[in-house]
């Protein structure tokens, strides 16, 4: 071997150890490997998201709560103590001076009459009772939408639930990819590097030309520059990954490599009816429906009399002992019925009919869309899974006949049949075929993921 092909050896054999001695470095730093499941586990702890969906589910039960208010009574208990002080005043009074004697009627003339400064204190109590008897039925139907709402921000926690579930499965199924991708640039590295030994060795017989090594070291280097870079591409799809759970991005992480990712789907009809009695974005679309019925038949109550019983109870005297004592005196007592009817409002009733009824309907035509839309997007998904799942089994084959292509490309170049350009062409070959048959295969696996997402079946095949 001459100084000039040592020397070049010892350079690439120095570098490559740089390399692979970085790598060891970067994974000095302790790192957990997390499962699927312990990734969504954290995941479902930390997003914001679904913890605001939770929130809002706690505020839909309030609002549940407080819709009985219409149907039951409402009572207020008062109690006063004051004093009323009145300055002196005058005022003009008429006031009897004589008799009539033909007529017999009292005189009367103004006099201007004086009242001092006086003082008079006050105390009192009261208990107060209102009651709806009837109001059109607002009462009724306030509390059965506030059911619905309550079903839909239920409805619509579970859909993000299963939103937050689809994202880390996505991130997840992405680092592994990136693993798997690495793993493949890493074994062509090997092969560029098997390749150049193998040319130098054969340089050195004289059996091809200084050209062919140098060609050698070129695809080395760029073979290693796709390895460098898919390592920083691994490296980013751990921190989306840790961002997706909530957690620093640069919380040291390793998962776990399963590359087991087909299976059979049903038939598309089954998926249909899966997805319309599973999807939570479906359920929680008809509570909206509901709410809206419900809101238009409540603007609809405003046009009926209003009913209501109410009981008053007070107490008063100016000495406070017999406020709450003597109970057969100083009290007074109201109860009755009260009858109101809107009878003109300036037409506000009437167009809160018209909206609340726009509202309904234009809910009652989203939904169909929604679940237009939905039908479409489970077919795409289906034929689209049904395709990948043949482009794989064509990967798999290419990827056979790739390998035994390099195999006799390498023999035949020991032999002098074909170029060392030939063996490249081949390497390529090798490692486009395994890159697409790791594409195809990951696709195919957040296909399936997007599917039980579309279906509703994401939180329970957990």
């Amino acid at each position: 071997m001459s100084r000039y092909s040592r020397a070049a050896a010892f350079l690439f054999t120095a570098t490559i150890f740089f390399s692979m001695a970085q790598g060891a470095f970067a994974q000095q730093a302790p790192q957990t490997v997390l499962s699927l499941r312990q990734c969504i586990d954290i995941a479902l702890e930390n997003n914001t998201t679904l913890k605001t969906s939770a929130y809002m589910e706690k505020a839909a039960e309030m609002d549940e709560l407080s819709s009985y208010h219409g149907i039951l009574p409402t009572m207020s208990v008062t109690a006063g103590r004051g004093k009323v002080e009145t300055g002196p005043s005058e005022y003009l009074s008429n006031e009897p001076v004589a008799i009539d004697e033909q007529t017999g009627n009292v005189i009367y003339e103004q006099r201007t009459r004086a009242i001092p400064k006086s003082t008079r204190k006050s105390t009192s109590a009261g208990i107060n009772v209102n009651q709806m008897i009837f109001d059109g039925g607002i009462w009724w139907n306030q509390i059965r939408k506030a059911k619905a709402d309550l079903g839909s921000a239920e409805y619509n926690y579970l859909s993000e639930r299963d939103n937050t579930i689809l994202k880390v499965q996505q991130a997840y199924f992405d680092v592994i990819k990136q693993i798997k991708m690495l793993e493949v640039y890493d074994v062509a590295v090997q092969r560029s590097q098997a390749q150049l030994d193998r040319s130098q060795n054969m340089y050195e017989l004289g059996a091809i030309a200084r050209l062919d090594v140098y060609r050698a070291k070129v695809n080395l280097g760029n073979d290693r520059i796709n390895y460098l870079n898919q390592k920083n591409t691994v490296e980013q799809s751990k921190k989306n990954l840790n961002l997706v759970m909530g957690r620093d991005p640069f919380t040291p992480l390793g998962v776990e490599i399963d590359t087991e990712l087909e299976q059979s789907l049903p038939p598309i009809d089954e998926m249909m009816q899966t997805a319309l009695a599973n999807q939570p974005m479906v359920k929680k679309t008809k509570m909206d429906i509901r709410s809206r019925e419900l809101s238009l038949s409540m603007a609809k109550g405003m046009n009926f009399p209003k009913i209501s019983a109410y009981l008053n109870y007070n107490r008063f005297h100016e000495n406070a002992v017999k406020v709450f004592s003597e109970f057969d005196k100083n009290y007074q007592t109201q109860y009755g019925i009260n009858l109101s009817f809107n009878v003109f409002n300036g037409f506000s009733d009437y167009t809160n009919v018209q909206k609340a009824e726009i509202n309904y309907k234009s809910a009652v035509e989203n939904f169909e869309d929604y679940k237009r839309q939905l039908k479409s997007t489970i077919h795409q998904y289906y034929e689209t899974y049904q395709s990948t799942l043949d482009i794989i089994k064509i990967n798999k084959e290419n990827l056979e006949a790739a390998k035994e292509e390099l195999r006799l490309a390498e023999e035949r170049y020991q032999v002098g049949a074909v170029t060392s350009l030939d063996v490249r062409d081949s390497q390529v070959n090798l490692t486009r075929a395994e890159e697409t048959l790791i594409a195809a295969q990951f696709a195919a696996r957040l296909i399936l993921a997007q599917l039980d997402y579309q279906l509703g079946l994401t939180s329970k095949k957990l």
